[in-house]
């Protein structure tokens, strides 16, 4: 086991697992740039002093963050539902008006904010790729082109003031500085405010063994402990936690300055439900690895028996985790033929690395054959299997790869 420098507190590191050589995952590619493909070598760690699971090494900013980032939050009907939800109870429970403040770090293509536009509150969305922050502000949402970090807070508090609340969905663990993002949240929210973050949960992803969930833009996955001392550094702590079965089990946490708000019960369950399962010893980090290696194995198996039977295979959904799935798993075009998807950044593309899959509009799923369907979207799976009933009716299977090898 080699040892590195953890990017929250800077003490060493203990790497504990390999995922060989990766692209980025959202980098979905053009038949011209299989051969200019950018690889990384996916290591991962945990900190023992922080506490906090992150991949060794990352790639520059710039390369996963630009014009050209594929992933667009609103081509899920179900993700739409869910950050409505969360607007109007930050409305309701905040009594948030015209006179409030929000801020949005990571706002994508504006399906958070739209619904705070809507009712005329003040807002700035803030996100680092180009794409997304112009389809939002198509949206009518206030939007920010620029990475969050502590100047960007402070030039934002300088022109707009500081934030009621700040809102982090599926974002905290894309920022390589965190410090810098943590601090700015700080200096930006107002002294009884609330930051609410949402990002995968590091006890789900060890309970259900989503390794998946690890990819480069997935720098950090998060747990109570692991946010806790991110924010305490700067004078915060948590004092809610409400989990959700959303991107395969997440976390959201309400942070606040240190004794402006009382701790709630629901914070001190799930520090106990954490220490059960040990997310703060390495050994729990080694058995994970050893499963992964074994759900690699299956998969991988699987797909070749079907194969050499002469089973027709495809996928359905080519989100960020698939890269993940295909490259670790050896999996390409001589075992699943295409993979069918609705995000227009996608289709006509190439999944990338050695995977090399090409991906179609969802569209054509019903009229294709096949005799087997892989859900590398496996998080959606109720609204996609509800989308796709006919599927079945033809005798269609699909192959749940996580969190345990099914078919159905």
């Amino acid at each position: 086991m080699t040892q590195n420098n953890c990017r929250v507190c800077l003490k060493k590191i203990d790497e504990f697992m390999s995922f060989g050589k990766m692209p980025i995952a959202n980098s979905f590619i053009k038949k011209n740039e299989i051969n200019s493909q950018f690889f990384y070598n996916m290591k991962v760690g945990f900190c023992q002093n922080c506490f906090t699971f992150q991949l060794i090494d990352v790639p520059n900013a710039k390369q996963m963050f630009n014009s050209k980032y594929a992933y667009l939050a609103s081509t899920s009907l179900v993700m739409q539902n869910h950050w409505r939800k969360l607007a109007n109870l930050i409305v309701k429970d905040y009594k948030l008006n015209t006179n409030s403040f929000v801020v949005e770090i990571g706002s994508n293509d504006g399906i958070f904010l739209k619904n705070i536009s809507n009712l005329k509150i003040p807002h700035l969305g803030v996100d680092a790729s180009s794409n997304v922050s112009d389809i939002s502000k198509s949206r009518g949402v206030n939007s920010l082109n620029a990475f969050f970090n502590t100047q960007t807070a402070l030039d934002i508090r300088s022109s707009y003031g500081k934030a009621d609340i700040i809102v982090s969905t599926n974002t905290m663990h894309h920022i390589e500085d965190i410090n810098s993002a943590a601090e700015g949240m700080s200096k930006l929210i107002k002294n009884d405010g609330t930051i609410i973050t949402e990002d995968p949960s590091l006890k789900e992803m060890l309970v259900k063994n989503s390794y998946d969930q690890i990819y480069a833009e997935h720098m950090y996955i998060w747990s109570l402990s692991s946010i806790s001392s991110l924010f305490n550094k700067y004078d915060m702590e948590v004092y809610d936690i409400k989990n959700n079965t959303f991107h395969g089990g997440c976390s959201r946490y309400f942070i606040a300055k240190k004794n402006k708000k009382k701790i709630s019960n629901n914070v001190y369950f799930h520090k106990k439900n954490e220490n059960r399962i040990g997310i703060n010893k390495m050994s729990t980090y080694e058995k994970f690895k050893k499963r992964t290696i074994e759900s690699k194995k299956r998969l991988k198996d699987f797909l070749t028996k079907l194969k050499e039977s002469n089973k027709k295979i495809v996928g359905y959904g080519a989100p960020a985790k698939s890269t993940t799935i295909l490259n670790y798993c050896d999996i390409d075009g001589s075992l699943i033929e295409k993979i069918f998807d609705n995000s227009e950044t996608k289709i006509g593309k190439f999944t990338p690395g050695k995977s090399l899959i090409p991906i179609e509009h969802t569209k054509y799923f019903e009229s294709y054959y096949s005799e087997y369907c892989i859900l590398f979207a496996w998080n959606h799976e109720k609204e996609i299997l509800n989308k796709e009933k006919k599927y079945k009716k033809k005798d269609g299977k699909w192959i749940i790869p996580i969190p345990k090898l099914k078919v159905i």
